[in-house]
């Protein structure tokens, strides 16, 4: 799997998860139009040319991304509102699956659940720390007697996308010193 693919999900990443609820339902959407992606390519590697799995990539992404947005639209107005422009950005990382010359069937699901395990933690850390609250529109999901969590005022920059960018980009680091080579 290349880089390019989690790059190329960057855009919806940083868009949707000032918000742990909006990061939740980003990333489930992008575990379903990846992850999904990825399995239903890998039979048809073998059977069309490098163009027409592009194309073929483009109509199984357009077809998930759509079904995505309709469950999002089912489950919550306002969380569709919130995600919905995102969502059919989440056809780049299928195209780059496309591209992409490994054959496993857990590429794309590794792909959409690593998408998802970052939208999650980005969410979570970007919320409690900019808006200083923790799932705040929990109960455009969950009903509207859950209020949530509100501890302090938070610092706003940490909801615009400099701050996601900030935010990602300690997280990378936190990552990276945790799982450093001790060798010399």
């Amino acid at each position: 799997m290349t880089p390019r693919v989690h790059l190329l999900a960057l855009a919806p990443l940083l868009a949707c998860t000032d918000l742990l609820i909006t990061a939740v339902a980003i990333g489930g959407a992008g575990l379903f139009v990846i992850g999904g992606c990825g399995a239903l390519l890998q039979p048809l590697r073998r059977h069309l040319s490098p163009r027409s799995l592009m194309l073929a990539a483009l109509f199984i992404g357009g077809t998930l991304a759509s079904c995505a947005e309709i469950a999002l639209q089912a489950l919550s107005h306002e969380l569709y509102r919130m995600t919905s422009p995102f969502v059919p950005l989440l056809l780049l990382p299928c195209l780059a699956l496309a591209a992409d010359g490994s054959h496993g069937i857990g590429t794309g699901l590794r792909a959409g659940a690593l998408f998802l395990l970052l939208a999650t933690l980005l969410g979570a850390v970007r919320e409690t720390l900019g808006h200083g609250s923790l799932f705040a529109h929990a109960q455009w999901v969950l009903g509207g007697s859950f209020d949530g969590w509100a501890g302090f005022d938070g610092l706003p920059l940490l909801t615009e996308t400099a701050g996601a960018l900030m935010v990602l980009g300690l997280l990378l680091a936190a990552l990276r010193y945790r799982f450093r080579d001790e060798s010399p």
